[in-house]
């Protein structure tokens, strides 16, 4: 079943060319109640949470008044600084302005009572859908209100490039193409319908267990798994540059991406628990996108692009009856499902090549103690020759002490003997 509807349009700095009369009139005043020049502009629209004829500006617009919980972006509530740089970035600003709403069926819409939901729903969603398109996003500002005062609960947003980072023809200027691909379109439609579905939850949540039996792999040890699976990520680690970044998405690892994918489908098929949570991962997989492909088939995925809509197209719009030229979701070029296996194979590969900055992290560790011991060694070898050589020159000295003190004593037994005949012969001369 359908959970969000999307409809999107913007307005130029200029009216176009073939514009004339009326039009061009119709179109300036356009421009100006986005830009909020004009007394009837964007915000005081979405920030009026009751219904009237008229609205004052572009802020009563978006806020209802003051009533609808006020503007946000996709990281939260914008405080009243915030919001007055805007409005003057707004009011001279010579970008595109893109505006549109999201609405949600009944059921969906209970879970939008409060504007952390909607907070919570674009920054999980509508950054995805912004690197879709030509434009950077950092160099967007966004800004959105959640409006209560239908059954089927809508995010009105708008947006513009803050700088001029655009090149035609050597000079910089503002995006200069207003409409988004039906290619981007359809993958946003397909994206946030998936992430409000049960079916979403169900395959994340099988996902991260898959991914959490890993890392308990990872974190037992290279050593702990068997031995073919060891011997390919031990070669793999060997065969890994020195240098740059050891991520699945890292350029320089760009030639390796094969080789750490077989590595990692060996890793899962050794573990029966990894096992069974890859092919439980793999039937929600299947789950969703069976699920999308009958509601693209069935022309349930549909969005109005260029166009605003009123409160009643709306209505009908999301009631399934085409008061509007509806566009519908081509099957055939959502690569949503692809982004998908190859976040999942990113995040696998990212665990395979963490075993490995372990082994490597093991094997410098292994060399420093190896280093350390063979140094112990040397010491240990040196001071023993050094303990040698001390005792070798204590016993010279030794040697060299005793040998004077012979050599003395020789020398005093010599001499008292030559005085004690000295003494016999001179005691003989004085008898006679």
């Amino acid at each position: 079943m359908l959970k969000a509807f999307f409809n999107i349009g913007f307005t130029a700095a200029t009216p176009p060319g073939k514009l004339r009369g009326r039009s061009r009139a119709d179109y300036i005043a356009r421009r100006n109640f986005y830009n909020l020049t004009a007394d009837y502009n964007y915000f005081s629209y979405t920030l009026n949470n009751k219904k009237v004829v008229r609205n004052k500006d572009a802020e009563q617009y978006f806020t209802r008044g003051g009533t609808s919980g006020g503007l946000f972006d996709m990281n939260g509530a914008l405080t009243e600084e915030q919001v007055s740089e805007m409005k003057e970035q707004l009011k001279t600003t010579r970008s595109i302005i893109w505006h549109g709403v999201i609405s949600f069926d009944s059921d969906t819409s209970k879970g939008f009572e409060t504007q952390e939901n909607a907070v919570k729903f674009l920054n999980q969603t509508f950054g995805a859908f912004l690197d879709r398109t030509p434009l950077n996003r950092k160099n967007i500002c966004l800004y959105a209100s959640l409006h209560k005062d239908t059954d089927h609960r809508h995010i009105h947003f708008a947006f513009f490039e803050k700088e001029p980072k655009r090149k035609y023809d050597n000079e910089i200027d503002y995006t200069r193409k207003g409409t988004i691909s039906q290619k981007a379109i359809d993958n946003y439609l397909v994206s946030a319908n998936m992430h409000l579905s049960e079916h979403g939850d169900e395959y994340y949540t099988a996902r991260d267990r898959a991914l959490d039996r890993l890392n308990e792999l990872r974190r037992k040890g290279c050593r702990r798994t068997k031995k073919d699976v060891r011997t390919e990520i031990m070669e793999l680690a060997a065969s890994l540059p020195e240098k740059g970044r050891l991520q699945y998405r890292a350029k320089n690892m760009e030639e390796y991406r094969e080789r750490i994918d077989r590595v990692a489908d060996l890793l899962i098929q050794s573990d029966p628990a990894s096992r069974e949570n890859h092919v439980a991962m793999l039937k929600e997989f299947a789950r969703i996108q069976e699920e999308v492909k009958t509601l693209a088939q069935d022309n349930r995925l549909g969005y109005v692009n260029g166009l605003r809509m009123n409160e009643q197209e709306l209505w009908a719009a999301m009631q399934g009856e085409q008061k509007m030229p509806m566009k519908y979701v081509d099957f055939e070029q959502i690569d949503y499902f692809q982004r998908l296996k190859d976040d999942y194979k990113a995040r696998v590969g990212n665990v395979i090549l963490g075993m490995c900055k372990d082994l490597r992290r093991d094997k410098y560790f292994d060399r420093r103690r190896a280093y350390y011991k063979v140094c112990s060694r040397k010491m240990k070898a040196r001071n023993c020759r050094r303990r040698r050589e001390n005792l070798l020159t204590q016993a010279v000295r030794a040697l060299a002490f005793v040998d004077r003190e012979e050599r003395a004593n020789y020398m005093k037994t010599v001499q008292q003997i030559e005085r004690e005949q000295e003494m016999e012969r001179y005691g003989v001369q004085r008898s006679v």
